[in-house]
């Protein structure tokens, strides 16, 4: 299985990161064109897993901008985290359901350090 990396959390921090699931240029077409996991679908559930010693804050599928592009609502999923143990890799999963039906993991790397 591939794993994403995350940029890296300080465990005093707390700090919102992102799996966008439409195509890498912000874009969800509606069509077959469409080159992200979502295929033109939306995300109509989205929950994560994270692992021990991690905390989650929060969660969403609101509309995002990330490095100057935005992202709309239902197309990325969002969490909020807090804790963690310095020089610790923990590894997240997001799992969705999307509009018409399919269900998707995602999972990625968070290795947290003192900044």
């Amino acid at each position: 299985m591939a794993f994403t990396i995350l940029p890296d959390k300080d465990p005093d921090s707390v700090e919102p990161y992102f799996i966008v699931w439409c195509s890498a240029d912000g874009t969800n077409d509606g069509s077959a064109n469409d080159t992200g996991e979502l295929q033109g679908a939306t995300i109509s559930t989205s929950t994560w897993t994270v692992e021990t010693g991690l905390t989650e804050d929060s969660s969403n599928t609101s509309s995002v901008t990330i490095q100057g592009i935005t992202y709309a609502i239902n197309t990325a999923a969002a969490i909020t985290l807090s804790g963690g143990t310095a020089d610790t890799e923990y590894t997240l999963t997001n799992r969705i359901t999307t509009s018409d039906g399919r269900t998707l993991d995602k999972s990625v790397i968070i290795c947290c350090f003192e900044q």
